[in-house]
């Protein structure tokens, strides 16, 4: 079994920005992004389900919705 911590942190930075350019509007890289982040999951043994599950749990949806207001 090997440590995926690294891989969980680095994947929720990449799903973070994504966040962010739905948000934005920019559907075009956001499109661009998920089809990134779509290709490298498998290899890191991940799941969009655990990519939510982690920024849901590490508070950052919550301050980043505070901070927009």
């Amino acid at each position: 079994m090997t440590n995926s911590t690294p891989s969980l942190i680095a994947w929720t930075a990449q799903y973070r920005e994504y966040l962010k350019l739905v948000g934005q509007g920019l559907d075009e890289e956001a499109a661009l992004l998920k089809a990134e982040i779509d290709e490298g999951l498998p290899w890191v043994d991940l799941t969009w389900d655990d990519l939510e599950h982690a920024y849901a749990n590490l508070g950052l949806a919550e301050s980043e919705e505070s901070a927009q207001l």
